[in-house]
């Protein structure tokens, strides 16, 4: 069976941004602990790898879309600003050019309040769905 990530995953020296697919030769233990934490599912694709997609670009709506945010505390354990820069960067935050010259509370707090403002859009626009229905 193979698995698509729901976060970037990095294993074996390689990093798998979300929505990849892991190869077939992923550890036992890597595959066993990203199951664990929720952070891959199941994908049904033919034998020969093809699965439908271009590489690591996914079409259409994602629901699981909030799954992907870290929490405050995760965020607030990052150690260094490229770290938090390469996650801002995979959730869609552009931090600029010259996040280097922000403190790393900063940069945290714009990430924390980047994620609070998509998800409380997204609360907000499922809220008028259902009042439209």
């Amino acid at each position: 069976m193979r698995y698509r990530t729901k976060v970037s995953v990095v294993t074996g020296r390689k990093e798998y941004r979300p929505g990849s697919i892991l190869p077939e030769d992923i550890s036992a233990a890597d595959l066993d602990f990203l199951k664990s934490k929720g952070f891959v599912t199941p994908t049904d694709i033919s034998p020969a790898g093809d699965d439908g997609y271009e590489d690591d670009v996914i079409f259409g709506f994602q629901e699981n879309m909030p799954d992907l945010y870290k929490d405050q505390d995760q965020i607030r354990r990052m150690r260094s600003k490229k770290e938090v820069y390469r996650y801002a960067e995979s959730i869609g935050l552009d931090l600029g050019e010259n996040f280097e010259v922000k403190s790393l509370k900063d940069l945290q707090d714009e990430v924390i309040n980047f994620q609070e403002e998509k998800l409380t859009g997204d609360l907000d626009y499922e809220a008028e769905e259902d009042e439209v229905l």
